[in-house]
C-alpha cells in the first residue's frame, strides 16, 4: 500500500511539473484520453453509478484528506481514512455544463489520478487515486474532499 501510495505522490509531482506547460482542458473528452487505459473509463462510469461496485473496489479504510475547521475558525486538510459505514457515494460528475474541469493523470498503466477543480476557482479541488490490483480490477485507494489545494 505504501509502495502504491509512494507511486501516486511521484505521478502527481510529475503532473504537476509537467501541468504547468501545457494547456488545462475545460471538459474531458468525449473518448478515452490516449494515456489513461482503456479498461479504466468503464470502470469509472460503473464506479459512479453502481453504490455496491463502489463500495467493493474501494481500499477500507481509505486513506485521504478531508477538511476540518480549527478553532479559530480557519479550514485545513487534515488526514483521515475514510470508514466504509460512513461513505458517501460518488457520482458522476457532468462537465459539459463548464462548472467543472477534469484531469487524469496515469502512471504505468496501473495509476490513475483524479483531479476535479471548480472551474471559477481552480484553486478548489478534490483528488482521487486509483489503482489496478494484482488481478486486473481497478480500486479507489485514496480520496481528498474537496478543499482548497
Amino acid at each position: 500500500m505504501r509502495n502504491s501510495l509512494l507511486w501516486a505522490a511521484v505521478l502527481l509531482f510529475w503532473y504537476a511539473c509537467r501541468d504547468s506547460q501545457q494547456p488545462k482542458a475545460t471538459s474531458p473528452p468525449a473518448s478515452t484520453p490516449p494515456e489513461v487505459p482503456t479498461d479504466f473509463m468503464a470502470f469509472y462510469r460503473q464506479f459512479h453509478t453502481d453504490s455496491l461496485f463502489q463500495v467493493q473496489h474501494i481500499s477500507w479504510p481509505l486513506a485521504g484528506q478531508t477538511t476540518q475547521t480549527a478553532p479559530d475558525g480557519t479550514l485545513s486538510a487534515q488526514p483521515t481514512y475514510w470508514e466504509r459505514d460512513k461513505w458517501r457515494f460518488q457520482r458522476l460528475v457532468d462537465f459539459s455544463t463548464g462548472e467543472f474541469k477534469q484531469q487524469l493523470l496515469t502512471l504505468e498503466d496501473k495509476y490513475v489520478v483524479e483531479i476535479i477543480s471548480y472551474a471559477g476557482a481552480s484553486h478548489f479541488a478534490l483528488e482521487r487515486r486509483f489503482m489496478r490490483r494484482s488481478d486486473g480490477a481497478w480500486e479507489l485507494v485514496y480520496y481528498a474532499d474537496m478543499q482548497e489545494r
